[in-house]
């Protein structure tokens, strides 16, 4: 029950930091920091990890928060320029913004998957297994998350048509 508050809380507080109009690189640091501990938060429950093991895995993913940093506000960064960029849609524009979102992802991925060897090397497979699941689910379930409250392209267009 407490990992579910504990996630829901990070996901509330992701949404409402990526949902503001222009975000300043102060702004944007801040948001990542926040989302860093509270992802920590999470993982701390979703990952048993203890003795020398624990102090390994924690090194290591606390690098892995800092590394990931400038991803998260990149992140950001890309929700406010689609949200900026349906008020004039175009067709480059929409690649633009494809080609940066798939970009991102595969930034992230890449990420979670080298720090997954570290923490294997560090700890043990079991250890790292339980890392990727962590990062993999808060990762999905923040991006549902957003995605959910944001409407797509599509379902804007129809909405002002309606009016």
């Amino acid at each position: 029950m407490k990992v579910k508050i504990i996630l829901m809380t990070v996901f509330f507080a992701y949404i409402a930091l990526t949902v503001r109009a222009q975000t300043s690189n102060e702004e944007a640091d801040a948001m990542a920091n926040l989302l860093g501990v509270q992802k920590k938060e999470a993982v701390s429950k979703l990952v048993s990890v203890s003795g020398k093991d624990s102090v390994a895995f924690w090194k290591i993913y606390d690098e892995y928060l800092n590394a990931n940093r400038s991803n998260i506000k990149d992140r950001i960064k890309l929700y406010e320029g689609t949200a900026q960029a349906y008020n004039n849609m175009t067709p480059k524009t929409a690649d633009s913004l494809a080609l940066k979102y798939f970009a991102n992802r595969e930034q992230q991925e890449k990420s979670v998957e080298m720090y997954y060897k570290k923490i294997k090397a560090a700890t043990n497979a079991v250890t790292a297994f339980e890392f990727y699941q962590a990062e993999i689910y808060l990762l999905t379930q923040i991006r549902a998350t957003i995605m959910q409250q944001i409407p797509t392209y599509g379902e804007l267009q129809r909405a002002l048509k309606k009016n």
